[in-house]
Order: C-alpha cells, then sequence, then structure tokens
C-alpha cells in the first residue's frame, strides 16, 4: 500500500472514531479559519485537537516545513503527550474548514474506548515514519520535486480534460524549504517540467498534466 493511501487510511479511521461512532458521541466545534491564519504556535500551549475538513496547511519546527496537511490530517496531538504544549506550529495556506475537538474530551473517550489509544499510536507511529522516510530519500531532487507538486495538487486541485489545476497556495520557496534543497534547484525543476509538457506555471496557479510523466 503506497504512503498516500496508508495516510488517508489511518486519518480515516481516527476521524470515525472521534465523529463516527453512536456509542460515543462526542462534542466539537466547526472552525473557518482564514488564509494565512496561525492556527498553532509552536511550543505553546493548546488544549485542542484538529481534523481537516477542507483547504490545505503546512507543519512547520524552526521554520522547516514538515509536513503539508490535507483533508481528514489531525493537528496538535502531540500535545496530549507534551503537557498541552505543541512541538510544532501549524498556518493555513488556503481557508480551511476544521473540526475541533478538546483534549479532554478525547481523552475521557480513549478511557472509555481505548481503542482510540491504539489509533493515536497508528498515527504518531506513522507520522515519524513518514518523516524518517522523507530525511533518507536518495531520490532524485527531480523526482521529489514532481512527488511534492503532485501531492499538493491532490490536495486542493481540480481535474478536468486529463489535466489538475491548482491554484497557487504555495510557493518554490515552500518546496524547497521542504525538501531541503536550493530554491535555484526548484526553479530550473520547474523549468525542465516545463519544458517537458508536464506543467505550465501561471502567477496565480499551476496546470498539470499527469498522463505526460
Amino acid at each position: 500500500m503506497l504512503v498516500k493511501e496508508v495516510s488517508t487510511c489511518i486519518n480515516q479511521q481516527f476521524r470515525d472514531y472521534l465523529l463516527n461512532d453512536p456509542t460515543y458521541p462526542m462534542p466539537y466545534e466547526i472552525c473557518y479559519i482564514d488564509a494565512k491564519k496561525q492556527i498553532i504556535e509552536e511550543d505553546h500551549s493548546t488544549d485542542s485537537i484538529y481534523i481537516i475538513v477542507s483547504g490545505v496547511a503546512i507543519e512547520q519546527h524552526e521554520e522547516r516545513i514538515l509536513q503539508f496537511l490535507g483533508n481528514n490530517a489531525s493537528f496538535g496531538i502531540d500535545a496530549m503527550f507534551n503537557a498541552g504544549t505543541t512541538a510544532t506550529s501549524v498556518m493555513a495556506l488556503t481557508k480551511m474548514v476544521l473540526y475541533k475537538f478538546s483534549i479532554h474530551d478525547i481523552r475521557s473517550k480513549i478511557a472509555a474506548r481505548p481503542v482510540g489509544a491504539t489509533l493515536l499510536g497508528n498515527m504518531l507511529s506513522h507520522h515519524v515514519l513518514t518523516l524518517t522516510e522523507q530525511l533518507t530519500d536518495t531520490s532524485s531532487n527531480y523526482d521529489k520535486t514532481l512527488k511534492i507538486l503532485l501531492t499538493l495538487a491532490s490536495f486542493y486541485g481540480e481535474e478536468k480534460n486529463s489535466a489538475i489545476y491548482v491554484t497557487k497556495y504555495f510557493t518554490k520557496k515552500m518546496i524547497a524549504n521542504y525538501l531541503q534543497i536550493n530554491y535555484s534547484t526548484v526553479a530550473s525543476i520547474f523549468r525542465g517540467l516545463i519544458a517537458e509538457g508536464i506543467l505550465h506555471d501561471e502567477p496565480h496557479g499551476i496546470i498539470l498534466y499527469p498522463a505526460t510523466i
């Protein structure tokens, strides 16, 4: 199973545990977040865990982008194990809709429905595995850049006529930060993708042509 498919499965299981368990309904809030808003600050206390309904965010540590977060992804979970303090920050890249849960309420449910502890453990383990794979990825910079572009397109793109249209909610600088490569390298790869007919780059968005890959 691909990493993305595993992530989707794990995220969906945790979401179902919180939202779709008629034997133990969970209270929650629906939050509407503007683009560029900081949702969680690094090394600050929080009493909430969030699940993304729509939109995209970035998770950062010491100004390094650790991951891009899309639909059904959860964040703030580390605060459950760090005395209510988060080790990372999360900022909205687009307008977002979030489910917001109290950590206290989640702990109460886990006490009554212990399977939640397993689901949380699965999420944390997969998160560590994903970061490890990212750090040890020996693929070429070209392949890594194309891979993250396809991921970002899947988060917030619209498929039409064998192409994926994506509003440019991210920048080349963000991709360089995430991949830990030079901005000039990412810019050069973009030019190569354009020359190959895989990518069309415009000021307000990009168009990807997966059939040409």
